[in-house]
């Protein structure tokens, strides 16, 4: 029998309690993923109630879909692919979804290894007229949200997140090789309209 107030459970009692049904599981769940998949969801989203509605969505499915799970991925990525699924499906419904087409004009800015090959030219201006790293980074945010969904997802996955490669193809369910291209791309796509804003009066950034 497992113990409700265990500290730190492995992923394999975890999934055997959620195939068994057990409450202490589903909280654990609740509490070791929930703040992450809200957000996750939010961000796909970009509004809070319909990201709690896409999030109880996939609970039902986790709950219903448990015998599923192989354990061929983390238990993590197998609930973001869910939240993904449904946030795809509430986009498409509200016609919200814009996928970036398969080939983009963007500048080959970024290196294989997902460096900038160069820096955009204003980030050269006198450090007085520059915005301070919060600013910048408030300005990188609003730029990620403006970029198409499936660039703006990759990227969540990869910068906020933290996952690998692996991690992200369970996700997703691409290819390595799509995901790296896909992230590449994105990359050069949020590139882009960050080097356009600030070329941009300094004043129109703060």
């Amino acid at each position: 029998m497992v113990d409700a107030g265990t500290l730190m459970l492995t992923e394999e009692t975890l999934v055997e309690g959620l195939r068994e049904g057990k409450n202490w599981a589903f909280r654990e769940v609740l509490n070791r993923y929930g703040p992450a998949l809200l957000g996750y969801a939010k961000r796909l989203v970009g509004d809070r109630d319909e990201a709690e509605e896409v999030v109880q969505d996939a609970i039902v499915a986790i709950l219903h879909h448990i015998e599923r799970f192989e354990g061929r991925c983390s238990i993590r990525s197998w609930l973001f692919r869910i939240v993904h699924h449904k946030a795809i499906d509430h986009l498409r419904r509200t016609s919200r979804f814009v996928k970036a087409p398969d080939q983009e004009p963007y500048a080959e800015s970024f290196e294989t290894g997902g460096h900038w090959k160069d820096t955009p030219a204003s980030w050269g201006r006198n450090p007085e007229s520059q915005a301070d790293a919060r600013k910048m980074l408030e300005l990188i945010r609003d730029l990620i949200e403006q970029l198409p969904n499936n660039y703006k997802e990759i990227i969540m996955l990869r910068e906020i997140y933290q996952m690998d490669t692996q991690e992200i193809c369970n996700v997703l369910e691409v290819s390595s090789v799509h995901a790296r291209v896909m992230l590449h791309r994105a990359r050069q796509a949020l590139y882009k309209l960050l080097e356009q804003a600030l070329q941009e009066p300094v004043e129109s950034l703060m």
